[in-house]
């Protein structure tokens, strides 16, 4: 008994014990809520000028040297940026590790950032750490001239109600801004994923809402084309060392991706 327990401390003692990958006990931090408070309270905000300017990245995964190389270049112009959003996949398979790998790269950022939630992000026992470390994936928000509106889209890894039309179709309905941005994960036009009715039935409420633009990741190359009437716009993964810049005013939206 005695030298069993010398084993195990010793075992310990070289560092060969650990957690096990699947734990699921995390800091509740629910970054998303946090955030969005600084974001209202920033002097940004109650700045006069309606013109505004916005980062977006996705795919971080385990990207690392490609998210601080954006987490590096957002903050050596954070001047011209109010916040950030990621548009999910924050790790692989929804790992601890991976979540806070993550995490204590994006808390280096001089803004504020927000969230929702990837595919990955919700494989084992992800959704309870996100929801724990960053909160609710599906939720909107008025900022000066312009209306966010980021929902979970992952079908695959979600329950039945995902995505859940009806909620989007609610919060499309009650703008009353100059500019509306839909953002998901997954493209809304994703054949594998959805079907023609479910593609149709997105396409129609951006049209009928005048949705000016739909962004998600997902895909990992940067892209610009067009669902329905909106601008569609593919994020592109960290690895892929660019940065979305979304410019928005009164007089409409316009974007640019920033190679670094």
């Amino acid at each position: 008994m005695i030298f069993r327990l010398s084993i195990l401390l010793l075992l310990a003692a070289c560092g060969e014990l650990s957690f096990s990958p699947y734990e699921v006990q995390v800091t509740k931090s629910v970054v998303n809520e946090k955030n969005l408070q600084k974001i209202f309270n920033s002097s940004k905000y109650s700045q006069k000028s309606d013109s505004f300017s916005i980062a977006i990245i996705s795919d971080t995964h385990d990207y690392y040297d490609g998210l601080e190389k954006q987490v590096n270049y957002i903050n050596n112009n954070s001047q011209s940026f109010d916040f950030v959003i990621v548009t999910g996949d924050l790790s692989n398979v929804g790992l601890v590790e991976e979540f806070e790998q993550t995490k204590k790269r994006l808390d280096k950022l001089n803004l504020p950032y927000i969230t929702t939630s990837g595919n990955h992000d919700l494989l084992i026992n992800g959704r309870q750490i996100y929801k724990a470390m960053f909160g609710n994936d599906t939720y909107s928000f008025e900022y000066k001239n312009t209306k966010f509106i980021l929902y979970n889209n992952n079908n695959w890894e979600s329950p039945s109600n995902v995505p859940d039309f009806n909620w989007v179709e609610h919060e499309l309905a009650s703008n009353s801004k100059s500019n509306l941005i839909l953002l998901s994960h997954v493209a809304p036009n994703d054949t594998d994923r959805f079907t023609g009715s479910q593609i149709s039935h997105i396409q129609e409420l951006v049209d009928r809402y005048s949705v000016h633009y739909y962004i998600n990741g997902h895909n990992h190359n940067p892209g610009t084309g067009n669902f329905g009437n909106a601008t569609h716009l593919t994020v592109g993964a960290s690895s892929k060392s660019t940065v979305l810049e979304l410019t928005l005013s009164g007089s409409g939206v316009s974007h640019v991706f920033k190679s670094l």
